[in-house]
């Protein structure tokens, strides 16, 4: 029988008992924020400007910086004022939160083309899904990671960004996007079809109310391929009248993304598509908000945040946490939590 040395056990005890016995507490954030407003960004090889709008926390002696990085994707016709909460949460515990406005916004173009848009999305949602451009999108996310040099010149502040820690986020047409750059594959006849899209500089993802098998080209397949962390959030009256997705059907990417330890599923009791992120414009396709959207923002902000702090900060006591389910035990039974 092979002896290790006593000191070698004492020190790794020691480093047990020490990341166990700090507490992590995903409270208020201690840090000042710093809303950019929107400016915008020129891409050059595709002739075309991106708004964008960046939430940064204000360094401290504690916190000099630089800070992780979240890029959130908005949904079908929002714009960079999506999850204004989330992303100030994030801000607040010292994460850079950047929001691009892609091509399907409501707030783009003319006044007269933003009143079509959002006619359009209030009477024909089906056919509005038909201006969200997917390859566009990606590509706007991979020209923001392009881009960080010029964002932080255009907000001043050289070395805000830690290229190496970096999480991406979206909700519904943005989860979408978030699926496709975390190495989901659409899949038809069985086989690949549109290349994979995946992002390697990103770390972990954030899949808010996602797709999953109600669309022909995705399969119980094609979630093989996702080998990063990865947290969905849905909810049990998280339908939508652009699409076919159920409730079930918003869980398929937790269910069928391959166990590895980093996955991560919230289902929230009453949760309804836009409720995520609290009342607003966005919510006006869910029909009547539910009565504790208080508390599903609450958790939203909560998991998404002790998600990033675990798998993009690396923060030891923050995995900890999520993994023993102490984000259900502190939400109560109306959270469903899950983690293979």
């Amino acid at each position: 029988m092979r002896h290790v040395p006593v000191v070698v056990v004492s020190v790794l005890v020691g480093l047990v008992s020490g990341v166990l016995g700090q507490e992590y507490t995903p409270g208020p954030g201690p840090l000042q924020v710093r809303n950019s407003g929107e400016f915008l960004l020129h891409e050059e090889s595709r002739g075309k400007d991106l708004p964008v709008r960046v939430r940064a926390p204000e360094p401290t002696e504690d916190a000099p910086g630089p800070f992780p990085l979240v890029v959130f994707s908005h949904g079908m016709g929002g714009s960079s004022n999506a999850f204004g909460l989330l992303s100030e949460h994030l801000a607040s515990h010292g994460y850079v939160v950047i929001h691009p406005t892609h091509a399907d916004s409501v707030r783009l173009g003319t006044r007269a083309e933003q009143r079509q848009r959002a006619r359009q999305l209030l009477t024909d949602p089906r056919g509005a899904t038909r201006s969200v451009d997917l390859v566009g999108r990606v590509a706007d996310v991979k020209f923001v990671l392009d881009s960080l040099d010029g964002i932080e010149a255009a907000l001043e502040r050289p070395g805000l960004i830690d290229r190496e820690r970096i999480g991406m986020a979206g909700h519904s047409a943005g989860a979408m996007i978030t699926q496709v750059l975390g190495g989901m594959r659409f899949v038809r006849g069985g086989r690949v079809i549109g290349g994979v899209l995946a992002e390697p500089r990103i770390d972990a993802f954030a899949v808010i109310s996602g797709q999953g098998t109600t669309r022909g080209t995705l399969t119980e397949d094609s979630w093989q391929s996702v080998d990063r962390p990865w947290l969905v959030v849905a909810g049990s009256r998280d339908t939508s009248a652009a699409s076919d997705e159920t409730p079930e059907s918003r869980r398929h990417p937790f269910d069928y993304a391959p166990a590895d330890g980093t996955k991560y599923l919230m289902f929230m009791e009453g949760a309804t598509h836009s409720s995520y992120q609290g009342k607003g414009p966005g919510t006006m396709l869910d029909g009547e908000q539910p009565d504790n959207i208080e508390w599903i923002v609450e958790v939203t902000n909560t998991g998404v945040l002790a998600f990033f702090d675990a798998h993009v900060k690396g923060d030891a006591p923050a995995k900890v946490w999520l993994d023993g389910g102490k984000l259900a035990a502190r939400a109560g039974e109306d959270l469903e939590f899950r983690h293979r």
